[in-house]
């Protein structure tokens, strides 16, 4: 429904409707005309890992580089700026992206290092790259087995090749790596922060560790979130969850406990998403079963004696069927999601529908992965981001971008939903599971609120809920799919405080 006015009382809205302009009750309110502006409910990312995303923003990025030349280039430029005892941290590797495909080794990065431990992660952020410094480090060597649900690559003698796949084989040497100070991580956060609101976004839900929980907690507790944030926290720390009888909904307005986050499988750019049949041109690979079900099984159970919903990360087949296996064999029936959804048999999606779970999926992976998944699933890409097929499932569904795996940008994941194509491209990929630009809205803003039990009181421009919602220079359900990638956002507003607000806007 389009209406052409919206009251507001401090942080909350008070009604909706056309002409309240001349409505006697409003008469004593400040009025702006926003002369055809269209406004919208704040926009929630419903999957990112925000901590991890300021903490980003310290490290070298190697986002869009197109070869392993460029990217040691950089990494050694970033590398030059750095006392010598940090260690060199990055991500954004892409190594399908390279004109001349190649997998890095540790050696590469030896010599760009300088004897500093470095870690650099894929794209994905499934695979680490790592040099032989770091390696050290970790005490990974060639007599170091691999981990249950991981992976060390490995030279033809044995030795470790500085790629390690999946959290267990990465992840001991990753907390190894040193904090950044608080006036750093600080900083850090404030440009996040910044980054959100001008990309209109009021809320994330956020999947983070123990560090990231730690860290929203204090700014909660002195009101400096400065974001709804739903919280899902790592499976690992479900002991502590128990200690302190963290329940479901325990928080604030501002930070709430959501849930519960685990692995079922890997990613396609690691070619480590579990799948029933084996990646396209290699000899055995069917990727990695990161959590078994039996498992699975017994963290849902856990999590929902606490009332804890869990969210489970899937993105090979046999990785969401694998999810469907442990939800149903738990006959736990709370507000359960899987993650990425990104491969998925169709009789697989009733399963889904039957057992309540909500599909949290990325549309901008979808334009970003069209290469790789005609290179790896290619006689199965029609079950790929089935955007259209959720909802004619009538299974809730609730877009989010995976920052920093991908932008924290909704208008952009928006605009993937509807045209499945790189911008500027006319390459589309299955064009029969494109959604509607309100379709895709929905699913940014009371998609994110169904996946964490706040439909109630969020997603929507109602009175009684808060005053959160973002003005646009256009109306995107109304123009062309290839014009949202021009719209901007033109202020953000959030419990009734402007947090942006472009120039143009006298607010």
């Amino acid at each position: 429904m389009v209406v052409d006015s919206l009251a507001v009382d401090k942080n909350q809205i008070v009604a909706v409707g056309n002409r309240l302009v001349h409505d006697p009750d409003f008469r004593a309110y400040s009025r702006m005309d926003l002369k055809g502006l269209t406004i919208i409910p704040g926009l929630v990312d419903a999957h990112t890992h925000f901590y991890w995303l300021a903490k980003s923003l310290s490290q070298v990025s190697l986002d869009g580089i197109e070869s392993s030349d460029k990217a040691l280039a950089r990494i050694e430029s970033f590398a030059r700026g750095l006392s010598r005892n940090r260690w060199v941290v990055g991500g954004g590797l892409f190594p399908e992206g390279f004109s001349k495909r190649i997998d890095p080794d540790r050696f590469m990065l030896d010599e760009v290092t300088s004897g500093r431990p470095a870690f650099i992660f894929y794209k994905d952020t499934h695979t680490a790259w790592v040099n032989s410094r770091a390696l050290e480090v970790a005490g990974i060597n060639t007599k170091t087995p691999d981990p249950p649900g991981g992976r060390i690559e490995r030279l033809p003698d044995g030795s470790p090749s500085g790629l390690l796949r999946e959290a267990p084989a990465y992840l001991s040497l990753f907390r190894s790596i040193p904090e950044l100070s608080r006036g750093d991580m600080d900083k850090c956060y404030r440009q996040a922060l910044d980054l959100a609101y001008r990309k209109g976004v009021t809320g994330v839900h956020s999947f983070d560790g123990p560090d990231g929980f730690a860290y929203f907690v204090e700014l909660a507790e002195r009101d400096r979130l400065g974001l709804r944030i739903n919280y899902y926290p790592p499976a690992a720390t479900l002991h502590q969850m128990e200690k302190s009888r963290t329940r479901y909904g325990t928080g604030t307005e501002f930070f709430r406990i959501a849930g519960i986050k685990l692995f079922a499988d890997g990613s396609l750019g690691s070619q480590t998403a579990l799948c029933f049949h084996k990646y396209d041109g290699s000899r055995d690979n069917y990727g990695v079963e990161v959590t078994p079900v039996a498992d699975m099984t017994r963290i849902i159970r856990r999590a929902a004696r606490l009332g804890l919903p869990c969210a489970i990360h899937a993105i090979g087949d046999r990785g969401v069927a694998n999810a469907l296996d442990a939800f149903e064999a738990a006959k736990q029936p709370l507000r359960h999601r899987i993650e990425h959804l990104q491969l998925v048999r169709r009789k697989d999606l009733a399963r889904v529908k039957r057992l309540g779970v909500v599909a949290s999926m990325q549309p901008s992976h979808c334009p970003a992965d069209i290469d790789m998944v005609r290179k790896y699933w290619s006689k199965r890409s029609a079950n790929a981001y089935v955007f259209r097929s959720v909802l004619e499932k009538k299974i809730p569904l609730a877009f989010g971008s995976d920052a920093p795996i991908e932008p924290l940008d909704p208008l952009t994941g928006i605009a993937a939903a509807v045209r499945r194509a790189r911008p500027g491209s006319r390459d589309v990929f299955h064009p029969e599971q494109r959604l509607y630009a309100a379709e895709a809205l929905h699913a940014f803003t009371v998609g994110p609120a169904v996946a964490c039990g706040q439909e109630h009181c969020r997603g929507y421009l109602l009175p009684g809920y808060p005053a959160d919602f973002v003005v646009l220079n256009q109306n995107i359900t109304r123009i062309a799919p290839v014009r949202i990638y021009d719209t901007e956002v033109l202020a953000t507003v959030l419990d009734g405080v402007v947090r942006y607000c472009h120039q143009s806007l006298n607010w």
